[in-house]
């Protein structure tokens, strides 16, 4: 055995994992003394989603030597929707196969071949953001939901420090207004006022990360990219980067 990792939530994994299926069909996460990682970039060049694991988030981290665990995402998603809440998923590597075992009241294994998939090349960007919000995640896959049922589209606009608001747009109009009076503001700085419009069926596939993260760090600028970081228990994070979309 080189790799075992020991994820304390198998469900948590599957959330995960549903938004990575809907960008890509096969993923490489690539295990280090240091912590695991993850990337997929659509094949349109639209979303990023970046996950990062410190070995302090697992329940059992034995990683002699940097390895990869590379599986087909919609598969590896099936074999986890038969986990229950509080099941945990290990995940053993040996040679060219994977062990993927369920752990609750039984026990449930699934051995896979360990594909040999390259980790996407993507270079670094620097973005400069001009708003900042750090708040729960409720009105944020609400926002989500409202939009979808109108149109394609969900506008971003920060006119000052004190009001975000989050714009379906399509055949009718929703909007959702967030103060920080409400409270689900946590952080917000607006270095300049912006507004900037990203796609729905794209935002979509992060709905399944809010079940699992409690805040969302959202930031963006004037037709710049949308940047979403989920934070996770054990410094755990994943980060959605969403290009904007040009009306």
């Amino acid at each position: 055995m080189t790799v075992r990792l020991s994820f304390p939530d198998a469900k948590a994994f599957q959330n995960i994992l549903e938004a990575i299926s809907k960008l890509i069909d096969e993923l490489a996460i690539i295990v280090t003394p240091e912590g695991a990682r993850a990337k997929a970039l659509d094949a349109a060049h639209v979303a990023l989603i970046e996950i990062v694991f410190p070995p302090e988030f697992f329940l059992e981290y034995t990683v002699k030597e940097e390895s990869k665990v590379g599986f087909n995402t919609s598969t590896l998603l099936k074999l986890l929707k038969r986990s229950r809440k509080g099941d945990r998923l290990d995940i053993e590597v040996e040679g060219d196969s994977v062990t993927y075992a369920i752990i609750g009241t039984t026990t449930k294994k699934y051995k896979l071949l360990n594909l040999d998939i390259p980790e996407p090349e993507i270079p670094e960007a620097k973005l400069e953001f001009k708003v900042s919000a750090s708040m729960i995640v409720d009105p944020l896959k609400n926002a989500i939901k409202d939009a979808e049922t109108v149109g394609d589209t969900l506008e971003l606009e920060a006119p000052d420090e004190n009001i975000l608001i989050l714009r379906g747009k399509g055949v009718a109009q929703t909007e959702a207004r967030i103060s920080k009076e409400s409270g689900a503001l946590i952080e917000y700085v607006v270095e300049e006022p912006s507004k900037s419009s990203y796609s729905v069926e794209y935002l979509k596939h992060v709905v399944a990360l809010t079940k699992i993260a409690d805040t969302v760090k959202l930031d963006f600028a004037r037709q710049m990219p949308l940047r979403l970081e989920f934070g996770l228990p054990g410094d755990a994070r994943v980060t959605y980067l969403l290009a904007p979309k040009m009306e």
